[in-house]
């Protein structure tokens, strides 16, 4: 009888074993074919982060791939001319354009640096920077469009205006940074601006453009984020 028990035991624990490991090679398969889909960073960006499976308050999942790009899409922003005359304007990468053909959506972020045109009060002037950086989310998500091979969902995110620093006399063209945010993967029903705010959460120790976007400009410091129609 306890010669049964033990065969019986030992049963048990091998079937537990093999389950245990069959589920762990899922996994790691599963993170494998995910991060081997996903195309190598482009050369114009200087900051390339993955988030995944940050829910919503549903608990339903999207992954996200943000994206910082260079000085030199920067420095197109950097005049109010430059994004709204759309003179210069950058030209995607083909490793640009082939990271863009594998998003679900794309997420354009617009944002305005501290500054408020002079003889205008602050209220005034933040609304008018706010109105500023609604046209740089349009018009970077013009620049997206463009450059998609297929149609692909474009979302454009307004931050709104910086928040005033000690430094307000310095080079404040860091506050206008080019951010691209890819939706890799989401389930049916997640909902993209809660999950959004979730990724960044998560990742602003470890990504600090995420905690800039999240605590120094106007409208991304409220509940729900602006969306440009």
């Amino acid at each position: 009888m306890s010669l049964t028990v033990s065969r019986y035991t030992r049963w048990l624990v091998t079937f537990a074993w093999i389950l245990v490991g069959g589920w762990l090679v899922s996994a790691t398969t599963d993170e494998i074919r995910f991060y081997w889909l996903v195309p190598p960073t482009p050369p114009e960006v200087t900051r390339d982060l993955i988030v995944k499976d940050a829910t919503d308050k549903a608990g339903l999942r999207t992954s996200f791939r943000i994206l910082l790009f260079s000085d030199e899409f920067r420095w197109r922003l950097n005049s109010s001319n430059a994004i709204e005359q759309d003179k210069d304007r950058p030209r995607f990468t083909e490793e640009m354009k082939a990271v863009l053909d594998k998003a679900q959506e794309v997420i354009c972020v617009g944002a305005s640096s501290e500054e408020i045109p002079a003889g205008v009060s602050f209220e005034d002037g933040r609304a008018q920077e706010e109105r500023r950086a609604a046209r740089r989310a349009e018009q970077i998500a013009v620049w997206v469009r463009e450059a998609l091979s297929r149609p692909i969902p474009v979302r454009k995110l307004n931050v709104g205006h910086h928040t005033r620093t000690q430094s307000a006399a310095g080079d404040t063209s860091d506050q206008r940074r080019v951010v691209i945010i890819l939706v890799l993967d989401h389930d049916d029903g997640a909902n993209i601006d809660q999950s959004l705010r979730s990724a960044m959460a998560a990742e602003r120790s470890r990504a600090p453009v995420f905690e800039s976007l999240l605590t120094n400009y106007s409208l991304a410091t409220r509940e729900n984020f602006a969306w440009v129609p």
